[in-house]
């Protein structure tokens, strides 16, 4: 039996065609694949056999929207769900072993995304099991725009130590030119340069001593 056709381009529901991929196994069957484009933004990968009966119309946006006011998403045991319960945890709970390095220094999820489904809609599913969030400012909130997929959880803190100008997890602190610890601050709408560091922590204090002296600053060691 001669296979069907499939441009580039051609629609299913809210999809546009990008390209064929490789099959995925259903059972004993291998089921063609598509690399698609949702109208929401959204990639996705689809078979065509869930394509061609309808059961496939859109990334999952559509799915999330029919939920509307809906008491549940359904999606409470799912591994998504877990990351995003995690999120808000780290930020929200000041009984977290983690909240220290996030809700602690002023990290914190958007509005939006205090909703699983916003979260699920501006994101997407969950690539894989090897995929985690990131926050691409390590300074910044959890909001669309700073966040991303990345497929492997160890690599965030590897990298923003290796790279130029990687955040830190202390205000006014970043991994610069792949030597030192840098710490900074803006007084006035101007960069200050305080200097270069052994460790994070010398360079946060170095920080510390100087937002001490100006109002309106939020210290990384309270207290001390």
């Amino acid at each position: 039996m001669r296979a069907l056709a499939i441009k580039r381009g051609e629609r299913f529901g809210q999809l546009t065609v990008i390209r064929e991929v490789e099959s995925i196994v259903d059972g004993e069957r291998h089921r063609r694949a598509f690399e698609l484009k949702c109208d929401c933004g959204n990639i996705c990968v689809k078979t065509l056999i869930n394509l061609n009966t309808g059961k496939t119309r859109s990334c999952g946006c559509l799915f999330v929207a029919a939920l509307g006011n809906a008491r549940t998403h359904g999606r409470s045991k799912d591994a998504i769900y877990e990351v995003w319960s995690s999120m808000r945890k780290r930020c929200e709970n000041q009984n977290s072993k983690s909240y220290s390095d996030y809700g602690g220094r002023g990290i914190k999820v958007c509005e939006r995304w205090q909703k699983f489904e916003n979260f699920l809609a501006d994101m997407g599913e969950r690539p894989s099991p090897q995929h985690e969030i990131d926050r691409i400012d390590g300074n910044g909130n959890y909001e669309p725009g700073n966040v991303r997929w990345i497929d492997d959880g160890r690599a965030q803190n590897r990298n923003r130590r290796k790279q130029k100008g990687a955040s830190s997890r202390y205000r006014g602190v970043d991994w610069w030119n792949d030597t030192a610890w840098r710490a900074r601050i803006t007084i006035e709408g101007k960069v200050r340069d305080l200097g270069l560091f052994a460790t994070e922590e010398e360079a946060a204090r170095a920080y510390d001593e100087v937002a001490r002296d100006h109002k309106g600053y939020h210290l990384n060691f309270i207290g001390d």
